[in-house]
């Protein structure tokens, strides 16, 4: 799943005249040492159906994002990079809307050579919370934010944690187990644009995640982006198709392990008013890591 919402700030290229992205950037913070291995969770038999479940874990999120377009004539690449660190909290038992969970934010922060993208104010980030409930399939929801209008200005880069968590069968996830799911969500931090995924989801095998025994999922998906807004006073129309990897993974207890993502994006977009279309092509990367 798309872990962080970026299509509002690939818009922001519209307005702004870039600059080409450093060869070899210097990662804003230092390269992670791997974390220690997880305490162990509730036991729980490999056979069993696994569920997402009450956790309490910390994690980064880092992606990176690399856009091609002509713009009046010019070539405009553009990259950024972004770091989430935060804190899931999980709590058990469940009711009939799922597990209360709470989503805290420590801080968010650009890699070094890229900034933020549309200007927005990542300090904004700190101690921003959402409270919602989990369900057992992964889908995170009802969520409240702590502070609405610091949470409206970082939507565009991290949308309420919706997509965060991997989606699961309704039966729950067996070694083999192969699924099929659609996901429509409108991302209205830069307008009215709607995504839709088809993904297609495949539990091949049990592996030692960070010497915790996980099931690895892996997901393939095919999306289509459409809808319209405005940008820097200026509306604009968007269109456009891609396809997505990944792997999540899900320890036997159901704690989420994080996992990896790519995905690539081919779309257009129209300026109606200077009658000019603009052609894009988008090619991402996330990564998620649970931390010690």
């Amino acid at each position: 799943m798309r872990r962080l919402l970026f299509v509002a700030a690939a818009l922001s290229a519209l307005s702004c005249s870039p600059k080409p992205f450093p060869a070899n950037p210097t990662p804003a913070n230092p390269v992670l040492a791997p974390p220690p291995p997880l305490p162990p969770g509730p036991p729980g038999r490999a056979d069993a159906a696994i569920r997402l479940g009450p956790s309490a874990l910390r994690y980064v999120m880092h992606q990176i994002i690399h856009i091609d377009q002509e713009f009046q004539g010019i070539r405009q690449p553009l990259d950024f990079g972004l770091r989430a660190f935060f804190a899931v909290t999980i709590i058990g038992p469940a009711d009939t809307s799922g597990y209360p969970t709470t989503i805290t934010i420590d801080s968010i922060v650009a890699d070094s050579g890229t900034t933020a993208p549309m200007g927005i104010n990542l300090g904004a980030a700190k101690a921003l919370s959402f409270a919602g409930r989990l369900t057992p399939k992964g889908e995170f929801r009802n969520q409240k934010a702590s502070d609405s209008t610091a949470a409206q200005s970082l939507a565009p880069v991290v949308g309420s944690f919706k997509n965060f968590f991997p989606r699961l069968p309704s039966t729950g996830l067996t070694l083999g187990a192969t699924w099929a799911d659609t996901v429509t969500e409108n991302d209205r931090a830069a307008g009215s644009v709607t995504v839709t995924s088809i993904n297609r989801s495949h539990a091949v095998a049990w592996e030692d995640r960070m010497a915790t025994r996980a099931l690895r999922v892996d997901v393939l998906s095919d999306f289509t982006v459409k809808g319209t807004g405005q940008q820097a006073g200026q509306p604009f129309e968007v269109a456009g198709t891609g396809v997505r990897s990944g792997t999540d993974f899900v320890a036997v207890d159901g704690r989420y392990l994080g996992g990896e993502s790519r995905d690539s994006t081919s779309m257009t977009i129209t300026l109606p008013i200077q009658a000019m279309t603009i052609p894009r092509t988008q090619v991402s990367k996330t990564t998620v890591t649970v931390l010690p």
